[in-house]
This record gives structure tokens, C-alpha cells and sequence, in this order.
């Protein structure tokens, strides 16, 4: 019995070893298979180009003459991911706000987060992102724009690499669903459904990751920070004013202001304690004389000198 349940445990770990196995050529047989129709259109394109060579060479031969025009590849844009962050100022960042919240709403995208109050106000906006650009314009618009940084991160890589993994999980999930109900013994099953749910929570991951990636694709992130434009600029100090003697006598009179706050810092510390010192120690050394002066004998009294005698 020993010897069968060891030969059965050793058959399942086989198994689930030839489905990994199997597994990681899935997906690479799924890459050549996604490279393949590039090399036939690859093919088709030269078969095209000897076409027109050969359309060239009887226009020639007729008489005709002029020139091939070259064909036109339009390069396909693949998933990007793109931020966008502004920082406007504008005259009323209340009605401001509401306009950014308006062009979001209009091109098809929504307004993901905001944060305002009196003077400045900050929208998270998620737009498409093939129209991110004519958007930015028409928020560009809403003031002066003081601050601009636009990133663009390519994850065509990854999407591609996403799919094609899931596409490769989903089947060896199957096949380990396969294995679990031909399975007989308990043991073996108990292996094969801790491998198949292993599986199952990367299949979800991916997933997961999947449609993150779906989403920051398809629609732009354009943080915009609007900030109230001040009406009078604030006037700036004349430089020759706090120049030569006039700015060593304002640094001399800023360092004695300093030191004498200091100073009166450090009195008003030792203020408390100097009255509590006050109030016991004039007690005690009253009380210390008083004891000396009681426990003192008076000095004796010396006898009047005699008068010599006649």
C-alpha cells in the first residue's frame, strides 16, 4: 500500500512538473505565433515593393516615365501611459476649477480627485488619452501657466507579456483540473488542488494587473494646481537700501536684539527660582542667628581697678 501511494505521489508531481513545463512553451509558442503575421506582413510588403518595381519597369518600357512613390508605413502608437501635472495661476480659481472639471466632462473623461479652499485649488482629471493633448491645450487657457511637466511611459512590453502569461495560466489551470479528476488517490488530490489554487491566485494577480494597466492606458492623468493671481505683485526692496553701512547696521541691531532676547529669556528662567530662594533661605538664616545669639554666654564682668594708695 505504502509502495502504491508513493508510486501515485511521485506520478502527480511528474505530472504537474510536464504541465509547467508545458506551460512556459505555450507561451512561447504564443509569442511566435504573435510574431509570425508580422513576418507574413513583412513578406507581403516585399511582394508588394517587386510589384511596383515591376508596374516601374513597364511604365518605363511604354514610354510613360515618372517615379515610384515610396509606400507610407503609418507607425503603430502602442500602450502608454501618460501624466500630465500644471500649475496655472488664474484671477478666480473657484470658476477656474469648475471650467477644468466642464473640459474633463466634455472630452469623456471625470474628475478622480479634488482638493480646494479660498486661495488655490488642486483637480485630478482622467481623460482619453488620445485626446490628452487638445485637453491640456484648453486647460493651458485658464491662466498662466507657472509650472509644466508631461512623462510618457511605454508598457506596450508588458501588456503583450500580461496576455500572453494569462493565456498560458488559464491552460494549465485546465489541464491541472484534468489531472484532479482522474485523480484517485486522497493524497494526490490534496496535492493537485494546493498546486491549482498556487495557480488560480497568480491567474487572479495577473488579472488584476491587467486591467490596471487597461485603465492607466486608456485614460491620461493631468493633475492641475490652480493658484489665485495675486492683483498688486509684492515691491521689491531696493538693494542699494540694506547695501554697505546700512546692512551691517541692520545685521549689528538684528544680532543685539538677539542676544538681549536671549538674555531676558534666561532672566525670566531664573525668575522663579530666585524668589523660591528668597523665600526659604531669608527664614532659615534668620533663624540660624537667632539660635546663635541664645546659645552665646555673656562675656564676665571685669572689676573696677582700685585707686592706688597715698
Amino acid at each position: 500500500m505504502r509502495r502504491a501511494t508513493t508510486l501515485g505521489a511521485a506520478t502527480v508531481m511528474t505530472l504537474l512538473m510536464l504541465t509547467g513545463c508545458s506551460s512556459g512553451d505555450n507561451a512561447a509558442s504564443g509569442r511566435g505565433e504573435a510574431a509570425a503575421p508580422r513576418d507574413a506582413d513583412g513578406g507581403g510588403a516585399a511582394d508588394g515593393g517587386g510589384a511596383a518595381d515591376g508596374g516601374g519597369d513597364a511604365q518605363e518600357e511604354a514610354g510613360t516615365g515618372g517615379l515610384i512613390e515610396p509606400a507610407a508605413f503609418t507607425a503603430s502608437v502602442g500602450d502608454i501611459i501618460y501624466t500630465v501635472d500644471l500649475t496655472i495661476r488664474t484671477g478666480n480659481v473657484a470658476e477656474s476649477a469648475r471650467t477644468a472639471a466642464d473640459i474633463a466632462a466634455d472630452s469623456g473623461g471625470f474628475v478622480a480627485d479634488e482638493q480646494a479652499d479660498d486661495h488655490s485649488a488642486t483637480l485630478t482629471l482622467r481623460v482619453p488619452s488620445q485626446a490628452h493633448t487638445e485637453i491640456v491645450t484648453k486647460l493651458e487657457d485658464l491662466g498662466e501657466v507657472t509650472d509644466r511637466n508631461r512623462t510618457a511611459e511605454d508598457v506596450t512590453q508588458e501588456v503583450a507579456d500580461t496576455k500572453s502569461r494569462i493565456a498560458s495560466q488559464r491552460a494549465s489551470i485546465e489541464r491541472i483540473r484534468a489531472l484532479m479528476n482522474k485523480a484517485t488517490n486522497l493524497g494526490d488530490i490534496v496535492d493537485i488542488e494546493s498546486e491549482l489554487a498556487a495557480r488560480e491566485a497568480d491567474l487572479d494577480a495577473l488579472l488584476s494587473r491587467q486591467q490596471e494597466l487597461a485603465g492607466l492606458t486608456s485614460l491620461a492623468t493631468v493633475t492641475v494646481s490652480l493658484l489665485e493671481k495675486s492683483e498688486d505683485p509684492p515691491q521689491q526692496d531696493d538693494d542699494d537700501t540694506y547695501g554697505g553701512f546700512l546692512s551691517g547696521l541692520g545685521s549689528g541691531w538684528s544680532a543685539f536684539v538677539a542676544a538681549g532676547s536671549v538674555a531676558l529669556t534666561i532672566a525670566g528662567a531664573l525668575v522663579p527660582f530666585v524668589v523660591l530662594a528668597l523665600l526659604v533661605g531669608i527664614p532659615v538664616v534668620v533663624l540660624v542667628r537667632r539660635r546663635r545669639g541664645s546659645g552665646s554666654t555673656p562675656p564676665p564682668e571685669t572689676p573696677p581697678a582700685q585707686a592706688p594708695a597715698a
